[in-house]
């Protein structure tokens, strides 16, 4: 079966890693984005994310990403926007009639997530548009933020999940999906971060390949739908990471 273009937006934050590296890697690997929509960089967003990254890596750590954030990515963003994407827009909020308008007015049929909030019924409704999401943990059983940590702390493998978003979390249909291993003796958090990263943009290409020669499907699978967690507590990783580092150092 022969492949078609597909109208296929992207939407994200626009000084994030996932956006900046998932944007430039389905660019090079053929993907052709015909636009992209950011949130505007208000105040109040600003600080709800920045008191959000603290919460779960710590000031410090917090402080560096937005910096580099702000530095590098939002700068690499913008070059592969004017480069390669013919529509950048940018909108007050995600989840508004704005959205919604601007997807149904450009008859955008495959909405790619590159980091995102939760995405609400009035855009996950719209007829004809299917929402991928590269969710960083294999699911049915792991939903929500930092599920790979979760899972290695429950002695399962890391994953990523492409799934189509639906109005519960985490739960919509699954159409590939792929664990990977790590190295105990390296940093385990950074290792996460890029395996999850280069994972998430190969399955993306494979996912948008199989859209447009109508064989994307979904996995069928008995797995129980997992429960969906907050994300961990810095204290929380660090203890997860000192007994993973205990364990795997003795054998």
């Amino acid at each position: 079966m022969g492949a078609r273009k597909l109208k296929i937006f992207a939407l994200g934050y626009s000084d994030n890693t996932s956006t900046s590296y998932l944007l430039d890697y389905l660019i090079k690997h053929g993907v052709i984005i015909d636009g992209v929509i950011f949130p505007k960089n208000r105040l109040t967003l600003n600080w709800r994310r920045l008191v959000k990254k603290i919460q779960i890596r710590g000031f410090i750590p917090a402080i560096k990403r937005i910096v580099e954030n702000l530095m590098v990515r939002k700068i690499q963003i913008s070059q592969v926007c004017r480069q390669d994407i013919e529509k950048v827009l940018f909108v007050n909020q995600i989840n508004s009639d704005e959205v919604r308008e601007i997807l149904i007015s450009n008859a955008v049929e495959l909405l790619i997530l590159t980091a995102t909030p939760i995405i609400k019924p009035i855009i996950i409704d719209i007829e004809g548009l299917t929402i991928l999401n590269p969710h960083t943990g294999w699911l049915p059983k792991y939903r929500g933020l930092d599920a790979n940590l979760k899972a290695l702390r429950d002695g399962d493998q890391p994953g990523v999940s492409i799934h189509e978003v639906a109005e519960k979390i985490d739960a919509g249909e699954i159409y590939l999906r792929e664990s990977f291993q790590i190295n105990y003796d390296g940093n385990i958090l950074e290792q996460l971060d890029e395996k999850e990263l280069e994972l998430a943009g190969r399955l993306l290409v494979e996912a948008v390949e199989l859209k447009s020669k109508n064989m994307l499907k979904a996995i069928a699978t008995s797995e129980p739908l997992g429960k969906y967690e907050p994300a961990l507590t810095k204290k929380e990783k660090k203890r997860i990471i000192q007994g993973l580092k205990a364990v795997y150092s003795s054998i």
